[in-house]
């Protein structure tokens, strides 16, 4: 009985792996909701984009760090809730600060925001675009990223990008 139950859990939680959209979210008018959309997935596509591009320019490829995704959605929220796109929580807090919060061990070399209904490729070509957005992407200290964000029942999306420079434990 007791193999019975661990299949059928073990069969339940691979079709709940399964429902979840692996194709590029293009937007709210193009791809309705992010939620059902896997955020592991987004996040591998932006790191392989941005890794290309840093990459051409001659510049070390990042990873994705959880501690930074942790902090990248956490101000993604609190951006919808303040309502302006800016790098501030509403506590006052930076980027440094809300990383460190969310235990990354290491420097915040920059943050990108973003208020939009676009897509995944969307933003980080609006970030591309803009000279301060791009200089942060093309850090050559950055060593870790962060992606998160927050979409509202009206479509809005809310992205946040980070980027952080671990720190060198052997120093």
């Amino acid at each position: 009985m007791l193999k019975v139950i661990i299949l059928l859990l073990i069969s339940l939680l691979s079709l709940s792996c399964i429902s979840e959209v692996t194709t590029p979210y293009l937007g709210y008018t193009k791809s309705g909701t992010i939620k059902s959309y896997h955020s592991g997935t987004i996040r591998g596509r932006q790191l392989d984009s941005i890794n290309s591009i840093r990459l051409e320019k001659g510049l070390k490829p990042i990873v994705i760090s959880n501690e930074l995704n942790a902090s990248a959605i956490t101000h993604a929220i609190d951006i919808s809730n303040q309502g302006r796109a800016w790098n501030f929580g509403s506590d006052l807090s930076s980027p440094q600060e809300r990383s460190a919060f969310a235990g990354f061990l290491g420097t915040v070399r920059g943050e990108n925001v973003s208020e939009t209904f676009e897509g995944e490729f969307e933003v980080l070509q609006v970030w591309l675009s803009h000279p301060i957005s791009r200089e942060v992407i093309l850090d050559p200290k950055a060593t870790h990223i962060g992606l998160g964000w927050y979409q509202e029942d009206n479509g809005t999306m809310w992205w946040v990008q980070i980027f952080g420079q671990e720190n060198d434990l052997q120093e």
